[in-house]
């Protein structure tokens, strides 16, 4: 094979390869709520985790102090945490706005079943359920892009029990959260170090 065929095949496994899409799956039901990370066809287990066994925490170690200074050092930490956050929160925000336009809803399934032993007052929740729902609706696919989305409310009038059920899917293609990583991890570790080094400088200044 020739090395522009080679670097031709390359070019078309790095393409297909950005188009795999990646997300998490959630669903919620009578067992309670699951989630698993999507990676393409692949499915791995983020809820509920495996239990763990835990560690004995042994008596404190002798000569050891409590976390943290004094006034003054907690007031300086503190102010230096809020000024990496109104450094970051723009990025963070602007991010959030990018990976929501990127960001497809591949199933949404939402079903609420409205039941009472009075008939009167299943008929006036399902009523009322009904109002919240439709009132989301178009601003959550607005929000958002829905590729298959059910929401639905079924009234129980024979008194048995409510009960709400739930699947929803999220992806983007690895090559959208590739680039949009980069580019604002970029822009966070700018912001962050711009920051750090008017705090070095700062610190320099005091100390002579």
């Amino acid at each position: 094979m020739t090395a522009p065929a080679i670097l031709l095949a390359v070019l078309l496994a790095l393409v297909l390869l950005g188009q795999v899409r990646v997300g998490v799956r959630g669903e919620y039901g009578p067992a309670g709520p699951r989630a698993w990370l999507r990676i393409g066809p692949v499915s791995l287990s983020l809820w509920p985790r495996k239990k763990e066994a835990r560690k004995k925490s042994g008596p404190p170690k002798k000569g050891a102090h409590p976390a943290g200074g004094g006034k003054e050092s907690r007031r300086a930490a503190l102010w230096a945490g809020l000024d990496y956050l109104r450094a970051l929160l723009p990025v963070a925000l602007e991010a959030g706005g990018q990976f929501r336009r990127k960001l497809r809803v591949d199933q949404l399934f939402l079903e609420a079943r409205i039941a009472s032993d009075d008939p009167a007052d299943a008929a006036a929740a399902y009523g009322y359920a009904s109002a919240a729902l439709g009132a989301l609706w178009g601003p959550l696919n607005e929000a958002v892009q829905i590729k298959d989305g059910t929401v639905r409310v079924l009234p129980d009038l024979e008194g048995g029990t409510s009960s709400l059920e739930g699947r929803v899917s999220l992806s983007l293609t690895l090559a959208q959260l590739l680039r949009l990583g980069l580019h604002f991890g970029y822009k966070g570790l700018r912001a962050f170090l711009t920051v750090k080094g008017a705090h070095d400088r700062a610190r320099k200044r005091k100390a002579v």
